[in-house]
């Protein structure tokens, strides 16, 4: 196991260390710049850009830049933005946590609505409530999240007037977002534990469970649901990294002020060192939730670690 753990840190960092250096370079080498418009304004002297980019280290090899922001990042130094001075570490209190809510409230919208109709769908099989939900499920995995976003806003925002279309950080504020986040993974959840409990259903523990007397959502609620929620969990690590690329549309569309609207507007404003902090951020995320699944396989499959 120490082995296999090893193996996927090793992965983890270099995949980790290979992002950075993209993301360096392609944030240098793409069109305009803060003293092309990103920060000064347009009318700005050449002369004045020149000096702005002198203090700001921007006039340096690519190479080296890269080298003095990996050493100001090693004593804990993450910057400050460019385009109004305020330190990364604020940016980070602040959007983060505005990320993590809208995260985590459509990871339980998720659950909470999945978990159920799936082990019902299991129930009954091959009966309008399972067609009714399967079909729910495809079409939450089919449909474009950006799409959902607009037809949600139209209806309940344009049409109806009863949720607003953007803004944070008020309940009705989060309701949007967190359903259009939440929708994909819905659909995946639920036929994941539909497909789970009907694996389970038919084992020989069920027979025998159901031969003792036991009443029938006992059965199912207590033993087979039990079991079958194992795959469900595994998933989650992947879970959260969906999340996350999603994140990035749904708080730009709902210009909800979390760590991907942030990442957003700091690119098209070539704010350098913001851009590079929480794409980094995002990044780890992902590989991090994917590091969890991996252990998470390898503890319950011996087998995965030799492979």
């Amino acid at each position: 196991m120490a082995s296999y753990l090893a193996r996927r840190t090793g992965y983890m960092l270099l995949i980790l260390t290979i992002s950075s250096v993209v993301i360096f370079y392609a944030l240098r080498t793409a069109p305009g710049g803060p003293s092309g418009g990103g920060v000064l304004s347009a009318l700005s002297s050449q002369e004045i850009r020149q000096a702005y980019d002198k203090r700001m280290g921007l006039d340096k090899p690519v190479y080296t830049q890269y080298f003095i922001y990996l050493g100001h990042l090693a004593t804990g130094d993450l910057g400050t933005s460019l385009a109004n001075g305020t330190p990364i570490v604020e940016l980070l209190g602040t959007h983060a946590r505005n990320s993590l809510v809208l995260g985590l409230t459509a990871l339980l919208i998720s659950y909470v609505i999945a978990i159920p109709l799936g082990v019902l769908a299991a129930v009954k099989r091959n009966t309008w409530v399972d067609q009714l939900a399967m079909g729910g499920a495809i079409l939450g995995m089919g449909i474009p999240n950006f799409w959902l976003a607009l037809i949600l806003v139209y209806f309940f925002s344009l049409r109806l007037s009863l949720l607003p279309s953007a803004g944070c950080c008020d309940p009705p504020q989060l309701i949007l977002p967190a359903l259009v986040l939440a929708a994909e993974g819905t659909a995946v959840t639920m036929r994941m534990t539909r497909s789970s409990m009907l694996e389970h259903l038919h084992d020989d523990f069920v027979r025998a469970l159901r031969a003792k007397g036991l009443p029938e959502w006992q059965v199912i609620i207590r033993h087979v649901l039990r079991n079958a929620l194992i795959p469900v969990i595994s998933l989650t690590g992947l879970r959260l990294g969906w999340l996350v690329g999603y994140a990035l549309i749904v708080e730009t569309i709902f210009r909800w002020p979390g760590v991907g609207y942030l990442l957003v507007d700091s690119v098209l404003r070539r704010d350098y060192p913001v851009a590079q902090f929480f794409s980094l951020l995002l990044i780890f995320f992902v590989l991090l939730a994917n590091w969890f699944a991996d252990i998470a396989y390898g503890l319950a499959n011996p087998r995965i670690r030799v492979a």
